[in-house]
Order: structure tokens, then sequence, then C-alpha cells
């Protein structure tokens, strides 16, 4: 499946679950990650999960008061409300009016409507509201030896995220690395001023629990003061290159361009042991950005398998 079906499937699992939705039963379903497909979610729904949830709960929440055939703390109760209060207080944040005020023509303008990819549907169609905003511009599939991620993280720097990445150029972290360039990798063909390791989604709220910035270098190499490795197991993996006006653009279109391509190619990404690395590659992101270039362009390795 590509990401946009199994999006449909969680999107059918959650409107046949609406009061029960387990997101450890989602991962099961899907194959991928817990928090890479919250991630995923979030940014092609335009909406996390659980905000998706609360206001299709609401919404058929105010359809039943509509209907006049049950209390509102009775309707608030099988909404997954404990309280009038707690119920009030959200449904006017999504209708403006608390359940008293509500009238159809408000229920029109503020319900939230079932996402949905299927032509058929008279529904919302998220693609309307959310396009892909990247290119994959190259792809190949090959085999990797094995090697060590050295670099930083927030173990190292007490900062996660993009915040990393100032760090490890102010903190001359990358000059330290620049001593050790002897024992990079052979098979790097390009010059690059970084990898960004990602792995470990649990969350949708990071790039990952485990984020190495770093290079990448061969098998006993010696790990500098401050630092810490990674060893990336041997295998298949897919390398692609994703072209963008802006960094987010690439970064938030990778995963779904790349998965769609390598299943168009016969692989699928392995989830079971799934990592990303994004080489910022002097080449064709880095000269290309200091120059102010319109359109940027970010490596990527994922690991995969035939399909």
């Amino acid at each position: 499946m590509n990401c946009f079906e199994e999006i449909e499937l969680v999107i059918d699992y959650i409107e046949n679950n609406m009061n029960n939705v387990e997101c450890a039963y989602i991962s099961k379903l899907t194959g991928v990650p817990n928090g890479l497909f919250q991630r995923i979610f979030a940014y092609i729904c335009d909406a996390s999960i659980n905000e998706y949830i609360r206001k299709r709960r609401l919404t058929e929440a105010a359809s039943k008061i509509l209907q006049g055939n049950a209390s509102v703390i009775d309707i608030a109760m099988e909404c997954g409300y404990d309280s009038h209060s707690s119920f009030t207080r959200a449904f006017k944040e999504q209708f403006g009016v608390p359940p008293t005020g509500l009238t159809n023509e408000i229920f029109k303008t503020n319900a939230y409507k079932r996402f949905s990819f299927r032509e058929d549907d008279e529904t919302y169609y998220v693609m309307k509201g959310r396009r892909i905003m990247a290119d994959l511009v190259k792809v190949e599939y090959v085999e990797m030896d094995e090697r060590l991620v050295i670099g930083i993280s927030k173990s190292i720097t007490g900062v996660g995220g993009h915040e990393l990445w100032g760090v490890y150029f102010k903190g001359g972290y990358s000059e330290i690395l620049g001593k050790i360039a002897e024992y990079q990798c052979a098979d790097m063909e390009d010059e690059y001023i970084g990898i960004g390791y990602c792995a470990d989604f649990k969350d949708e709220s990071s790039l990952g629990n485990e984020y190495i910035i770093g290079g990448y270098y061969k098998i006993g190499t010696p790990i500098p003061e401050n630092m810490i490795s990674k060893v990336i197991p041997k295998g298949l993996i897919v390398k692609a290159q994703i072209k963008g006006k802006t960094l987010d653009d690439i970064i938030n279109n990778a995963y779904i361009l790349i998965k769609d391509m390598a299943q168009k190619n016969g692989y699928v990404l392995d989830n079971n042991n799934f990592y990303w690395s994004e080489i910022y590659t002097y080449e064709r992101y880095c000269n290309p950005a200091e120059n102010g270039a319109n359109e940027l362009i970010l490596d990527w390795y994922m690991p995969c398998k035939k399909s």
C-alpha cells in the first residue's frame, strides 16, 4: 500500500471505532512505526490523529443533538467526555456556540467531515487542500556495507531536531569529524556537510527519538570525545534524491514519494528496521542554498527489501 491507501485504511478503522481507537493497532494495521505514520497522517490530513478523532466525535455528537433524541449529557458521555462542562468547552471551541445554541446552519459551517481519497465519496477530499510540494528526481536500490554513523544527538547536547544542526556547526563538531575524514566510507561519492540519521519514531513531534547529526564512517573508526556512534547494518537501501523549493517541503514529502516509487519498482521500505538518513551534499543542497537557488535537492537513504 502507498501512504494514501494506508491513511484511508486507518480512517476506515477510526470511523468504525470512534470511541475505542488504539494507536498500537494502527501501527499493526499499517506496518509503519507509530510515530512515523502519525507524522505522515498529520501532514497529509492537516490534523493529528487525536485531533481528527476529537473533531469527528464532536461532529457526530452535534448531529445527534440536532436530532433531539437524547440529552446533551448522555451524548457527551457517549462521546467520551466525563462532564457536561468539559464537553461544552470542546463543543464551543469547534462550533463557536454551546450545545444549546447549535443550529443547522452552524452545523453545516463547522462540521468536520470524514477525510477520503475515494473519488466516489461525497466527502472532503484531503488532496484538495494538501499537494505534494516536492519531486523525486533520482532513485536506485543498492547494497550498503555495514558502517557507523558518528556524531552528536540530544543526549550529548540537550537539544534535538533542527536546533541540533545549529549546535553541530557552532560547537565545532563538524571540524572535529573532519579530523577523522580518512575513516569516511568510500562509497559516499559526493562531499557532504553532514548526515541527519533518524530512527525510533515513537511520536510525531520529533524527527525521530534517535536523531544523530554527523557522518558515515567505517567500522572500527575511533569515536571522538563527546560524540556517539550507531552501527548501521549491512543491507539493501533505496538511495533517492528529492527536489523542492524549501527544506520543509522536501522533508515533509520525502517518505511519501520514496515509499510510493519503491512500491512501483517492486520494493517495500523495511519498516521493521526503519531509519532514514538525510545527506546534505555540497553540489545538490549546500551550494544551491547559499547561491539563492529556487530549488534544492536532498539525498536520502532508507532500508528496503524486495516485495
